[in-house]
């Protein structure tokens, strides 16, 4: 299907004067900035997981970073979860904001600005746009379709919220991804696939000649964790224990799928036990390290296959060289996965189309967003217009009754609003609508700015909206 390419320009948005992110390119500190919405990101696409280990981000460490990053841009968004690493962000220009988000997770990370850039991938306006929507439908998944991302995605959303660092502009792209997400899912067979932990089980059922009867051992109570545990349910006789820090969440976790919880500091009896370990924490280093697995193992321990989701890792990748140990991480599940991507062709192509769809209804929001002030006051020039020329008319007219003074109103009122009709409609979906918005303020003596402050939402731009006549039939 074709798509209308929308440009983003001359939307002013108020900035902070003084930024300060240490060692990063700032962007001109000027009063007022044009929007420019861009992301930057590394994934399981670009980079192997060593690299994208170093610059992942932390759940604990987001609020830290999106506070930080708020300080040179209007508006950020952060996705970081075991396969991404994605910086959404609202800045006045899209090459160097895309450079400052570059060089933002090159000094975090104490990386080459080179290898951060040869890494990761930028885009821009539209671009950007469809990016994450793709990602919340999980057409950019290692496994397609999975059903965690979208979750990963809302969680991104609410951390920003709770931070104040969104603005309309992300608030309303992140609103849109989770509907993406969700159509995606509801009108294909998408929602239906496998997730990365299915496909990880998978791979150690092939590893072992079967689950079944086995001893597995679960590190972590997240939604990898969830993810894992709800495929082992299908496995006859499986026996599943949960490790967690936090031992509540453990137990939880455990009542909610009738398993067992042990606490954390027993982990060396229960990777004694083990005939496959699922690490998915969340730690900021490995929990399993090669050296303690081989001391609890013994001389001659039994066949064991750890599965490693974390990112950063959660197993010491020395444990392969372990006798009797095999390792099955992020990158072994990417290649399984890609030699199956073909048979979901079908599927596939009837989401990009959502997607496609979804991308054209937000571009068309802000869009109309740029020029809704400048509709508002056509129409209420037009309309200052239509009641004094009324007025006079029905002066000069002093024998009509009611029902015929109705008329001549109903007249005027109608020819007003066909007048209007499709210069509102050019102004509102043409991709020239914000230069021809400049056009109409000087055409009519409107008295607006040519700069449009549509990045803002504030009450006085719903106002604005909602007084466009309802004669116009624009939606």
């Amino acid at each position: 299907m074709s798509l209308r390419v929308y440009r983003f320009r001359r939307y002013v948005y108020p900035t902070r004067a003084d930024t300060s992110l240490d060692g990063v390119n700032q962007l001109p500190a000027e009063h007022e900035k044009t929007v420019q919405l861009v992301v930057v990101g590394i994934s399981h696409n670009t980079a192997p997981v060593g690299l994208r280990e170093e610059l992942t981000i932390p759940a604990d460490a987001l609020p830290g970073v999106l506070a930080e990053l708020r300080q040179s841009v209007a508006e950020v968004l952060v996705l970081s979860t075991c396969n991404r690493v994605e910086l959404y962000a609202v800045c006045g220009h899209e090459a160097s904001g895309a450079e400052l988000l570059r060089q933002f997770l090159a000094t975090r990370a104490g990386l080459p600005l080179r290898t951060v850039r040869d890494a990761t991938y930028a885009y821009g306006h539209q671009a950007a746009v469809r990016h994450l929507l793709r990602v919340a439908a999980g057409l950019d998944s290692m496994v397609v379709g999975e059903n965690e991302v979208l979750g990963q995605v809302r969680r991104a959303l609410v951390t920003a919220r709770r931070a104040e660092t969104l603005g309309p502009v992300l608030d309303r792209l992140g609103d849109a991804a989770i509907a993406c997400g969700k159509r995606a899912r509801t009108s294909t067979s998408l929602g239906d696939g496998e997730s990365v932990a299915s496909v990880a089980l998978r791979l150690a059922a092939r590893d072992r000649g079967g689950l079944e009867g086995a001893n597995v051992v679960v590190l972590g109570a997240g939604e990898t964790a969830k993810s894992a545990i709800s495929h082992l349910g299908t496995i006859k006789s499986v026996r599943v224990t949960i490790l967690n820090r936090t031992w509540e969440r453990a137990v939880e976790l455990a009542s909610l799928y009738e398993v067992d919880a042990r606490p954390w500091t027993e982990l060396p009896d229960a990777l004694a036990m083990a005939d496959v370990v699922v690490g998915c924490t969340g730690a900021h280093t490995p929990v399993v390290d090669a050296t303690k697995l081989m001391s609890v193992r013994g001389l001659e321990p039994e066949p064991l296959v750890c599965i490693d989701l974390g990112l950063p890792r959660d197993i010491d990748l020395a444990v392969s060289s372990i006798p009797g140990v095999r390792l099955i991480d992020l990158e072994r599940v990417g290649i399984e996965t890609s030699a199956r991507r073909a048979d979901r062709s079908r599927d596939l192509g009837q989401a990009e189309s959502i997607v496609e769809h979804e991308t054209e209804r937000y571009m068309e929001w802000w869009h109309g967003r740029g020029v809704a002030a400048t509709i508002a006051r056509l129409h209420a020039h037009a309309n200052a217009i239509r009641e004094a020329e009324l007025e006079r008319a029905l002066a000069r007219l002093p024998g009509l009754d009611a029902q015929a003074r109705g008329v001549v109103r109903d007249l005027a009122t109608r020819m007003a609003a066909k007048l209007l009709h499709e210069p509102t409609l050019a102004l509102k979906r043409d991709a020239e609508g914000v230069n021809m918005a400049v056009v109409v303020e000087r055409l009519f003596a409107l008295g607006g700015a040519t700069d449009f402050t549509a990045a803002r939402c504030g009450p006085e731009d719903r106002a604005a909206e909602s007084s466009i006549s309802p004669e116009s039939n624009v939606a």
